[in-house]
């Protein structure tokens, strides 16, 4: 039986590869994937906010976040 290859990229950052016989096999392997998506939304809104740390400020007024230029 050929294997099912299943490459997925959630950021620059994050990429995973799933390789199974089956479909199957590829569900079970994929249960779960909810609470990792929401463990690497958790961390790259943290990382976000400690970088632009005006964004959520800019989103509740309104108004595009100024540049640092």
């Amino acid at each position: 039986m050929a294997n099912i290859t299943l490459s997925i990229r959630l950021g620059p950052l994050v990429h995973f590869e799933i390789v199974g016989e089956s479909c199957e096999e590829i569900s079970r392997a994929l249960e779960g994937f909810e609470r990792l998506n929401q463990t690497v939304g958790t961390m790259f809104g943290d990382l976000a906010e400690r970088v632009y740390p005006d964004l959520e400020k800019a989103a509740e007024t309104g108004k595009p976040r100024e540049s640092a230029s």
